[in-house]
């Protein structure tokens, strides 16, 4: 019987010495054949929540649509032809938005101006291909930071004094002039750049996770990027423990009790420290969710402003939990992050009428005021912009413990506790281990 066995493996073996080899992953570089009846991407991804993003595979491409930067990208294995049925919009082009991008993939050698990218880009292991940053651009990743602080830093171009800006129009017909934005990519040879908003250039991807519709949209954009690593197989993986993991923590979560309510909120205040007013911010969509699935109820208005300290005030009277979104500005411009006493001053709790109110809030006397910049980094930079834009179960972890808290969570990942005087973790690169 071993006899037999092993004749049939030599069998196996002689056919495929004879016959090309089959693809049974995707590659991990370029191939030196092309057979147009082949599925080069036998991993596939695709979206399954309200991500923003949609993906078809049609033989050696990748058809991606960005239905927030309103851009498509055509991705096809290198080493094959590019699809004949896909015109790219020209790089010489003057049109704004809704580009055709043509791109050969794997990525091998790319440029980051994307912080959700970036935490992506590590989930999936693919730190190699990050040959350059654009020259602003920070994380707070302790080893990424340690991989940028080699590499060289681009440009972003505003094009020729002839098309520096470009004409369109907008719903009512009248024209109007927009800039032309595009990454200075070519003196090194870069493949593109992942970025934030949709550039008017051929070699810049939007990620855009933050405008995603819910939790697990956020996570899915983990299958985006993987696409243009062919790693969709590694993406799947990491995506269904992410959502096997929030489900069990919504089941468990206490969204049958009462609903604590949650808002955010901040104060505008100038470089010499004046104090303008106070806004109420919208809820995103994705957050409300978020915070429903852990037993919360957020504030469902629209963004307001006050001028009145009392008006502001009354108007968040009633919640349990107060998320702050202010900046602490710096003399000569930017801003920093607030701690407790920033925000005692800036909400005008040190005032005979504010610190009534501040005894009279259940936020406050519940030491339930947070912000989401519980890890940074010395260049400003927070993780709210980074992981927790794909690890969506952890997000959902520390909800539930903001919910869940007598008075104030402390033990949370992202969200600082500012009553409980919680300290910024700040990382670095001598963080990376």
């Amino acid at each position: 019987m071993i006899f037999k066995t092993n004749l049939c493996a030599a069998a196996a073996l002689s056919a495929l010495v004879l016959l090309p080899a089959a693809i049974y992953a995707n590659e991990s570089g370029c191939v030196s054949y092309y057979d147009a009846s082949m599925d080069y991407f036998p991993d596939k991804v695709e979206s399954k929540y309200a991500s923003g993003f949609d993906i078809t595979y049609k033989g050696n491409a990748k058809y991606i649509r960005n239905n927030i930067s309103g851009e498509t990208y055509v991705l096809y294995q290198c080493g094959t032809p590019a699809p004949a049925d896909v015109t790219p919009t020209p790089a010489s082009s003057l049109q704004v938005g809704n580009w055709t991008k043509l791109i050969a993939v794997p990525g091998t050698k790319i440029a980051l101006d994307s912080a959700p990218a970036s935490a992506a880009i590590e989930l999936l292991g693919a730190q190699d291909s990050v040959a350059a940053a654009y020259k602003y651009f920070a994380v707070t990743s302790p080893c990424m930071q340690k991989k940028l602080d080699g590499l060289p830093r681009i440009q972003q171009n505003f094009g020729t004094p002839s098309n520096r800006r470009r004409r369109s129009s907008n719903n009512n017909g009248d024209s109007r002039l927009v800039r032309r934005v595009s990454y200075d990519t070519s003196t090194l040879g870069l493949q593109w750049t992942f970025t934030t908003y949709g550039m008017n250039d051929p070699y810049s991807i939007a990620i855009n996770p933050e405008d995603a519709g819910d939790m697990l949209g956020k996570a899915e954009w983990i299958k985006f990027v993987a696409a243009f690593y062919n790693k969709e197989a590694e993406a799947n993986t990491i995506f269904a423990g992410i959502e096997s993991r929030y489900n069990a923590l919504k089941a468990s979560s206490a969204s049958g009790t009462a609903k604590k309510s949650v808002g955010l909120a901040r104060y505008n205040k100038v470089a010499n420290g004046t104090v303008l007013g106070w806004s109420i911010d919208q809820v995103q969509p994705w957050l409300a969710q978020g915070l429903a699935d852990a037993g919360l109820s957020a504030y469902n208005g629209d963004t307001m402003s006050f001028r009145s300290a009392s008006d502001f005030y009354k108007a968040i009277s009633g919640w349990d939990v107060l998320i702050d979104t202010s900046g602490e500005p710096l003399p000569h411009g930017g801003a920093t992050i607030p701690m407790w006493s920033n925000l005692v001053s800036g909400y005008g709790f040190t005032s005979s009428g504010g610190r009534d109110f501040a005894n009279s809030l259940p936020a406050v006397a519940d030491s339930a005021i947070y912000r989401s910049d519980l890890i940074s980094s010395y260049q400003n930079a927070t993780d709210y912009n980074e992981h927790l834009q794909i690890q969506v179960d952890v997000l959902l972890g520390d909800f539930i413990k903001i919910a869940s808290a007598p008075s104030g969570a402390k033990d949370t990942k992202w969200y600082r506790n500012l009553p409980q005087h919680v300290p910024v973790d700040w990382v670095s690169v001598s963080s990376c281990k």
